[in-house]
Order: structure tokens, then C-alpha cells, then sequence
């Protein structure tokens, strides 16, 4: 797939349409983010600048190039693709509102109003979109529970201290959800789960230095 494009900044096209050149004969159309037009305009017309692409093939078989100066803008790019009821538009269009972590700021605080801000999106669309938003991130547990990415941190240390005991892999992550609960720090945690797996153990065992 076609990652990266470099070249001159020959006009940007309203609203966000971008001509890039990068021979004397190749030119680029590219699609970027509305929140990035004044910049490169201001700071990259006529001059050479480098774009993370994703090139998408559309069903009349035109291929449109999205472009993002961020690495991180285009991850977010692709994985918004992936979801069923998100397309490239709607993805460019969260994308020219909300900076990734902007994003990620408002579906883990639940902000769904904040959506309502891209174009096309009114009330009862932002709902379900945030919908779609929550599955790419937050994780939810074998239990329902949405485990918030901090705590995703905790699990993958109580998951290596658990392997490391002899555990398996997949064994462990099973366990760790079925026990996992927000409040756990990563002593209770593994606390716990040593009990799942072996309830005859004593809890002093596991007891947490004074």
C-alpha cells in the first residue's frame, strides 16, 4: 500500500483538495483534513512537504488519496475505516474536526454532544456513532466491562508476571478478564486471578508488603 508522498505543494483547491507534484510529469490529488488547509497553505505553498496517504479504491474504481502530515492521523484514518458504518468521508470529516487524541479524549469521557460538530452529524446520528467509536477504543472484558486503555496497561503486567509463573498465554488473559474489575490495582489483580486458578492458595500468600 502507498504510505508515504513526497513532493511540492503546487495549490490546494477548496474546500481540501491538495495538488502535490513529486516528478516534472507525476502530480498527486489528495484529499486532507479541513483543519490542516490553512497550515499548509500558510507554511507549505510552493514548497516541498512529505503526506502520510492511504489510497482508496472507490466502486466506479477512481482511486481518491487521503493525506495527513501526522503518522498518527493516518493510523486513526484506517482504523476509522474498519468500522462498518464509518467511510473515508465520514472518517476525513472526524479527522478535520478532532485531532486524534481529541477524539480519543471524547468517546472515553463519553462526550457524545461534542460529535454533533462534524458535518452531517446531527444528535441521534452522534449516538451512533459514538457507538461505533466506543469498540475502537475501549476494550470491553469477557465480563461486558469496558476496561479504559490505562488500565489495559495493568492487565498486560499482570499477564507477563502470570506467564512468567508458567502460565499460558491464553489461559491468562481468559482468566484476567473474567476477574478484572476498574478498581483493581495490578497486586490485586494478580492477586486475584492466582486464586482462579488455584483456590486452595492462601490469600496471606499474596498479601501485599506492609
Amino acid at each position: 500500500m502507498l504510505y508515504q508522498l513526497k513532493g511540492i505543494v503546487k495549490e490546494i483547491n477548496p474546500p481540501n483538495k491538495l495538488i502535490l507534484q513529486s516528478n516534472d510529469f507525476l502530480f498527486w490529488e489528495i484529499f486532507i483534513p479541513l483543519n490542516l488547509v490553512s497550515m499548509v497553505n500558510k507554511n507549505f505553498l510552493g514548497k516541498e512537504a512529505l503526506f502520510y496517504v492511504v489510497p482508496i479504491l472507490r466502486k466506479n474504481e477512481y482511486i481518491e488519496i487521503y493525506g495527513f502530515i501526522a503518522k498518527e492521523e493516518r493510523e486513526l484514518f484506517l482504523k476509522l475505516t474498519t468500522l462498518s458504518k464509518i467511510g473515508p468521508k465520514l472518517a476525513l470529516n472526524l479527522l478535520s474536526v478532532f485531532f486524534p487524541e481529541n477524539l480519543r479524549e471524547i468517546i472515553l469521557n463519553k462526550k457524545i454532544k461534542e460529535l454533533s460538530k462534524v458535518p452531517g452529524i446531527g444528535p441521534k446520528r452522534a449516538e451512533k456513532l459514538y457507538l461505533e467509536l466506543k469498540n475502537l477504543f475501549l476494550k470491553p472484558s469477557q465480563k461486558g466491562i469496558i476496561i479504559p486503555p490505562e488500565k489495559e496497561v495493568i492487565l498486560e503486567e499482570a499477564k507477563n508476571c502470570l506467564m512468567s509463573l508458567g502460565f499460558q498465554s491464553k489461559e491468562v488473559e481468559k482468566v484476567l478478564y473474567e476477574v478484572f474489575e476498574e478498581r483493581d490495582t495490578l497486586d490485586t489483580l494478580i492477586k486475584k486471578a492466582l486464586k482462579k486458578f488455584s483456590p486452595k492458595l492462601k490469600e496471606e500468600t499474596f498479601a501485599e508488603e506492609e
